[in-house]
């Protein structure tokens, strides 16, 4: 049986639109008039009469992290909190409303040092208020900070002191107690405390937080959920729902395996990027070079303009970037780092210059995230063409801290992504959930408008990196299928091309950029299947 979207406005690119698309589970089939596909219908073919709403090639998320999604849908959303006593209370009300908790440990997500009303991390003496007698951690919005209360540390043994680690950092006070707070790489320690993890947790997560994909309208996505500690069962868990075809989107692995041993087993399995299927794939290995802007733990060439004694934290040495870096190309592995910072940014583009020799970008290797640059440094990714996978939706807060931590000078040139397409630099667009939420709609409003998302009526942040519609969909659909080496199946709607699709339940072409954020997806098809369809 074939399926027909009938009655559509389905966009082809540019300015470019058909009527109606015929396809089944494999490929789409025909394109064109309604009465051209019309007369292509078998008696048993099945028509979805769309009313006239517009149809885009899938949405493709090229980096959002759909196990700390799923995770995080299972613990205490802190996004919209204002104040640290509305953290706590809000933690008390779900240890109240969850018992269970009592037992093992309460965890949550979401706040924001900027918008709280005291401007200052959470402490363990905050924390403290909500609990003593079992672990909670808090982590930052952007999940390069936690904070833990008394009990976590007390179980860590560090009530006291702590331990100074490279590529991270715990926090203490001026008698060099703790504070509570967990930067970078000491967040790995947290996870000792957490109860043993099975692979039933990992599916159950994965499948809730695909589901919340689907509903959003993306039909792909390039998730970083393998990471050290979990490797083998996060993969066992992806395998098992691929065969049981319990996948409504498409999803390429990005493969966060920091140490030379790790990566080494990884390949020795047979891993390597482009192993799997139209479904599951093994995308690139991912490095975390730096961490975030609001955690000042970007790592920034000079000092934090609004703190002159932090410069962010090097998760790396460069020999130790360079011995990943170099390990990934001989065994054919493309290669993503996440890099904020401008001095991350330049480290990672030194490491890729040495790799791709005069030979250029073959493997597609890339930056996630690009954030704080300068006009050198935009020059290189054009040059070398280095992939830039950028979150258009960061605008949303750092608009508001950018120029305050980096300086004029050095923002006037950052979050520049608009000025790397334009230039010729492939340019993708993600989300980062959970850091921020995978609404693409959301993410398209803020590289359109350049505001963020609560003043509409605000002037563009910068008015030259707004993105115009076409280009903007071809970041979140065409660019996404290049990154993982699948422009000749998906990323358009043609006849050939894999059978994803997003509806929309407004025309983006017949409403002003400041109303796309209201938008949302009316269907979404994946594999030649409606995954998510709103009941009205």
């Amino acid at each position: 049986m074939n399926l027909c979207l009938d009655h559509a406005r389905v966009w082809l690119g540019g300015h470019h639109f058909a009527e109606a698309v015929l396809f089944d589970r494999q490929r789409i089939l025909h394109v064109g008039s309604r009465s051209e596909v019309r007369a292509l219908l078998g008696p048993s073919d099945e028509v979805i009469d769309c009313g006239g709403r517009l149809v885009l090639p899938g949405f493709n998320d090229t980096h959002l992290h759909l196990y700390n999604k799923g995770f995080a849908l299972q613990n205490v959303e802190l996004r919209d909190c204002r104040s640290i006593s509305e953290v706590v209370e809000r933690c008390r009300r779900e240890l109240e409303l969850r018992p269970e908790y009592h037992f093992q440990i309460l965890r949550g997500r979401g706040w924001n040092d900027e918008l709280l009303e005291e401007k200052r991390c959470l402490t363990r003496r905050d924390l403290d208020q909500i609990c003593r007698h079992i672990p909670v951690i808090l982590t930052r919005v952007c999940g390069h900070i936690a904070c833990v209360n008394s009990c976590a540390l007390q179980r860590l043994g560090m009530s006291e002191s702590a331990p100074v680690m490279e590529g991270g950092q715990i926090d203490c006070d001026e008698n060099g107690r703790p504070t509570g707070i967990f930067r970078e790489n000491a967040l790995d320690l947290l996870q000792q405390l957490d109860p043993p993890l099975s692979a039933q947790d990992i599916r159950k997560r994965l499948t809730l937080a695909m589901e919340e994909a689907a509903k959003a309208g993306l039909t792909s996505v390039h998730s970083n959920d393998v990471q050290p500690g979990m490797t083998e069962m996060m993969m066992e868990s992806w395998f098992q729902l691929r065969q049981q075809e319990a996948m409504p989107v498409r999803v390429t692995m990005q493969c966060t395996l920091p140490q030379p041993e790790l990566l080494q087993s990884f390949l020795d399995r047979g891993w390597v990027s482009g192993y799997g299927d139209e479904v599951l794939r093994i995308g690139p290995l991912k490095l975390l070079v730096d961490g975030s802007l609001g955690a000042r733990t970007a790592w920034l060439r000079q000092p934090y303009a609004d703190d002159p004694s932090q410069r962010g934290i090097a998760t790396f040495t460069q020999d130790q970037l360079q011995t990943l870096l170099t390990m990934a190309q001989k065994a054919g592995m493309q290669i993503v780092c996440h890099a904020i910072g401008d001095a991350a940014i330049e480290s990672v583009l030194n490491g890729y210059r040495k790799i791709n020799g005069d030979q250029g970008n073959v493997r597609r290797h890339g930056i996630v995230h690009c954030q704080i640059t300068d006009e050198a440094l935009l020059r290189r990714f054009q040059k070398e063409q280095i992939a830039a996978l950028v979150q258009p939706i960061f605008l949303h807060a750092d608009q508001h801290i950018a120029q305050r931590r980096v300086g004029k000078a050095l923002a006037a040139h950052s979050y520049a992504f608009k000025t790397m397409a334009d230039s010729g630099v492939p340019v993708s667009f993600g989300t980062d959930c959970p850091v921020e939420e995978l609404n693409p709609f959301e993410n398209l409003y803020c590289a359109l408008t350049g505001k963020d998302l609560d003043h509409p009526q605000a002037h563009p942040w910068h008015p030259q990196e707004c993105f115009e519609l076409c280009q903007a969909l071809e970041c979140y659909s065409a660019a996404g299928a290049w990154l993982s080496f699948e422009e000749q199946i998906k990323g358009r709607i043609r006849p050939g091309m894999l059978p994803d699709f997003t509806i929309c339940d407004q025309d983006l072409f017949a409403i002003p950029a400041s109303q796309v954020r209201h938008v949302r997806s009316w269907m979404t098809i994946s594999q030649g299947k409606m995954t998510w369809r709103t009941e009205h």
